[in-house]
């Protein structure tokens, strides 16, 4: 009995098969949002493309923060996602940026994040305040 002929004879089994299936995907692909982010940092690392996944409405430091970054290390921010995060897009980044910001910080031998955002406050605060 081929595949065909077992669907036309098992019409409602095959749609709760391809049902369930489809249930299960999207619980897997949700489940393992961490894992996949850690596995694209590995894949960034590897090919030399240091960056940090950022979400959130910004703080005022940000911008600069940002451009510190750059500038000294070669880091790229790449924004995922404002104000509104699944859970599934905030487990990701927190698997990218674990990975990410260990190899970054093995790579130049100290906390680099915690060093510029402090140089970064203290630079926007250094400014006069806009009126």
């Amino acid at each position: 009995m081929g595949l065909i002929t077992f669907v036309r004879k098992h019409k409602k089994l095959s749609v709760l098969v391809v049902l369930t299936c489809l249930t299960a995907g999207i619980m897997a692909w949700d489940t393992s949002a961490r894992m996949r982010g850690q596995v694209m940092a590995r894949f960034d690392l590897a090919h030399g493309h240091y960056r940090l996944l950022t979400l959130g409405l910004p703080m005022r430091w940000r911008p600069e923060y940002t451009r510190l970054l750059q500038q000294r290390y070669g880091i790229e921010e790449r924004m995922v996602a404002g104000c509104s995060v699944s859970e599934s897009l905030l487990a990701y980044a927190v698997g990218y940026n674990t990975v990410s910001v260990r190899a970054a910080n093995r790579k130049f031998g100290h906390d680099i994040f915690k060093e510029t955002m402090a140089d970064a406050i203290q630079s926007i605060n250094a400014r006069p305040a806009a009126r």
